[in-house]
C-alpha cells in the first residue's frame, strides 16, 4: 500500500480521532507558534480533514486568505464539507509539486507533514519558492521528534519509517533550500521548527 491509499483509506478514523477533546486541547497550545497575521495568505500544507482552518481563518481574518492542500483526496472531501460554506479555497496537491506561483504565501503551515513527505529537499524548496522574501514557513508536532518517530514506527503501513530528521540534519535541509533564521523547539508534546524564505 502507496501512501496515498494510506491516507485515503485512514481519512475517517483521522476525523473522528482529532474531534476529541485532547486533540483540541494540543492544537490551542501550538496556535500561538504560527504567528498567523490579519491579512496573511497562509497555506496549510498536508492539511488532513482542516483541523486548523478554524484557527488560521480566525488570525488571517476576512482580509486574509487560507488555502488547504492535501494530496489525499478523501481527507481533503472531509474538510470541503465541514467547511463549504466558508471562504477557503481547497487544492488536491503533492507538497513536492505546489500549483501556485513564486512568493503567493506569507506562511506555509506544515502541519504534521514532514515525515511522511518521500523527498523532504524537494519539498522545502517548494514551499521556499511560494513564500514572499522573508516570510516563514513553520514546521509543527504536537509531539516531540523522540515521541513522533517512536509514534511512527508502531504504526504499521507505509509510515513506520516516515521519521522526523534530528536537528543536524534539519538544519542541513533548510540550508540547502535557502531558508534562513531556522529555529527549533522540540519538547514534549511540542514540535517547531520555524525559518525564514
Amino acid at each position: 500500500m502507496d501512501r496515498r491509499t494510506f491516507f485515503n483509506n485512514a481519512a475517517q478514523n483521522w476525523e473522528i480521532e482529532h474531534r476529541q477533546e485532547k486533540e483540541k486541547d494540543k492544537l490551542n497550545r501550538l496556535i500561538p507558534h504560527f504567528m498567523v497575521n490579519a491579512g496573511d495568505r497562509v497555506l496549510d500544507a498536508g492539511c488532513g480533514t482542516g483541523r486548523l482552518i478554524p484557527y488560521l481563518k480566525k488570525s488571517a481574518g476576512s482580509s486574509g486568505r487560507v488555502v488547504e492542500m492535501d494530496f489525499a483526496k478523501n481527507m481533503l472531501d472531509i474538510a470541503k464539507e465541514k467547511y463549504r460554506h466558508s471562504e477557503i479555497f481547497f487544492v488536491q496537491s503533492d507538497a513536492r509539486f505546489i500549483p501556485f506561483k513564486e512568493n503567493s504565501f506569507d506562511v506555509v503551515i506544515c502541519f504534521a507533514l514532514l515525515p511522511h513527505v518521500p523527498d523532504k529537499q524537494m519539498t522545502l524548496r517548494e514551499f521556499k519558492r511560494i513564500l514572499k522574501p522573508n516570510k516563514s514557513l513553520i514546521v509543527a508536532h504536537t509531539m516531540s521528534r523522540k515521541e513522533l518517530n517512536g509514534f511512527h514506527k508502531r504504526v504499521k503501513g507505509p509510515v513506520t519509517q516516515d521519521l522526523l530528521p534530528d536537528e543536524k540534519e534539519m538544519e542541513a535541509l533548510f540550508c540547502n533550500a535557502g531558508f534562513r533564521n531556522l529555529s527549533i523547539t522540540d519538547q514534549p508534546s511540542l514540535y517547531i521548527a520555524r525559518a525564514d524564505a
